[in-house]
């Protein structure tokens, strides 16, 4: 293997706490010659921020090496609707990645060309109208990710799939396109980071529908651990869905020894 895509919360933190044996998985990677990029879905948080994160429990990291649902939708929409114009739900983290691409925005639904919907912990009845009311002047609409929910340190909070199930439903339309894990967007945004084939990549985290689902679609090793969403009672940790799962990150050991048997 020579590269490694982690996710973050549940994988090698939970909100402020370092995940036990995520920083030894991660040096043990590093130690193999093994490339690694961060790569969470969450919008919420800057790539600055992630990293502030990650130093703050003792994993050394680069800014670049870190990618974010919020970077990946910024740089889709403005890539595929360069002239547009979009109205975006969201944290200051996605709107900064927005402006940063060149993304022009606003506040009004009938001047929207584009709607982008991510985790909003201000997200409200009247934030929903609006939506809607974007939906139905025609925006084509682009989710930063559809994870249920998000593992903290007092228990699961909803994700950004929750409130793009909202608008779609009012709307009674899905988005056009969802940027984040696990699909084509921030898989084809993650290999070209490594410029590597997606059979020499791991991908690493704690959510079978995300972390382990993207990396099955892309034909990349997966590697589910039990540290975040899920544990030994869910039917995922058995039923095969990912190549390896093990109890922690700290436990990278084992893939690192089967798949160098496997692929000598």
């Amino acid at each position: 293997m020579n590269a490694a895509i982690i996710d973050l919360d549940g994988t090698v933190y939970r909100s402020r706490t370092g995940i036990d044996g995520a920083r030894d998985g991660i040096d043990r990677l590093r130690d193999a010659g093994v490339d690694v990029a961060f790569v969470t879905n969450s919008a919420t948080k800057s790539r600055r921020k992630c990293l502030e994160r990650l130093e703050s429990i003792g994993i050394d990291a680069d800014e670049s090496e870190i990618l974010t649902s919020a970077t990946v939708t910024a740089s889709y929409v403005a890539r595929e609707f360069p002239d547009a114009t979009a109205m975006a739900v969201g944290e200051p983290a996605l709107f900064d990645e927005l402006s940063r691409s060149g993304v022009a925005l606003t506040d009004d639904p009938a001047d929207c060309d584009v709607l982008v919907v991510g985790k909003d912990r201000s997200f409200d009845f009247e934030t929903l109208t609006r939506c809607l009311h974007a939906l139905e002047h025609g925006a084509t609409f682009v989710g930063t990710n559809r994870d249920r929910k998000s593992p903290t340190d007092t228990g699961n909070e909803p994700g950004s799939g929750a409130l793009i199930a909202a608008v779609e439903y009012a709307a009674e339309r899905g988005p056009d396109v969802v940027a984040g894990k696990p699909n084509d967007p921030i898989i084809e945004v993650s290999l070209d980071h490594f410029d590597v084939d997606a059979s020499e990549c791991l991908v690493i985290g704690d959510n079978p529908e995300t972390d382990i689902r993207m990396g099955t679609r892309a034909g990349m090793t997966t590697v589910l651990v039990l540290t975040g969403l899920i544990d030994r009672t869910d039917p995922a940790a058995t039923n095969g869905v990912a190549d390896h799962v093990l109890e922690s990150l700290g436990e990278i050991d084992e893939v690192l020894a089967s798949e160098s048997t496997t692929n000598p």
